[in-house]
């Protein structure tokens, strides 16, 4: 069971952070067309509606603080104020001018990180996590099963470590039970003539030596 969940996980490959990226970008794109709209709306309110706009009614609040400024230098501090204020709101429109020239709404993207984001979650459900902690789980269950082969290598090495022990203390008892065979037999030879000069001519020694 851990070494399928293993490799349905290794299968899907979710990466690191991969899920909250993929569901920031899900949001943009199913939001598209309501953000150009706002996007659009924010950049004329800044600087491009002919009836108000915050660019032009600071240029001439920035004028009338350099004017004062003149007359009482007190006010330098306003005026800078001012400027500083006028810069920033030309570079946010600048920089929200670029962010909507940039918009594009790819019906192919969004599809595919809507299929991403389906199976994230029917992963999660099924291993009964968050899918932002899908990656983390995934990276745990590898370890666990890392850990269980190694065990198992670890288990065949002293399985095999066994055998060959097994083998060499076979060769050695056979050997040893051959020597004491031998020995024996000869034993048996020396201790029976012995006996026969003792006036026992039928008397026999005999030393059996069994195999365990």
């Amino acid at each position: 069971l851990l070494q399928y969940q293993v490799e349905e996980l290794d299968e899907f490959a979710l990466q690191d952070g991969e899920y909250q990226s993929i569901e920031i970008e899900h949001k943009k794109l199913a939001n598209g067309t309501q953000i150009a709209e706002q996007a659009q709306a924010l950049l004329e309110r800044l600087q491009d509606s002919p009836d108000f706009n915050l660019d032009q009614h600071l240029n001439q609040a920035v004028s009338q603080a350099d004017g004062l400024s003149t007359l009482d230098p007190e006010l330098q501090s306003i005026s800078g104020m001012l400027n500083e204020a006028l810069i920033q709101v030309q570079e946010s429109s600048n920089e929200l001018q670029h962010y909507i020239s940039q918009l594009e709404f790819n019906p192919e993207l969004f599809q595919e990180i809507e299929q991403r984001m389906s199976t994230a979650l029917q992963l999660s459900r099924k291993h009964q996590v968050t899918p932002q902690l899908l990656f983390s789980h995934h990276q745990q269950l590898k370890s666990e099963l890392d850990d269980l082969s190694s065990n198992e290598q670890q288990l065949e090495v002293l399985q095999s470590e066994i055998s060959l022990c097994y083998e060499d203390y076979a060769r050695k008892a056979t050997k040893l039970h051959k020597s004491r065979q031998r020995y024996a037999k000869e034993l048996n030879t020396l201790v029976t003539q012995s006996i026969q000069t003792l006036n026992m001519p039928k008397g026999k020694f005999f030393i059996e030596v069994n195999h365990q």
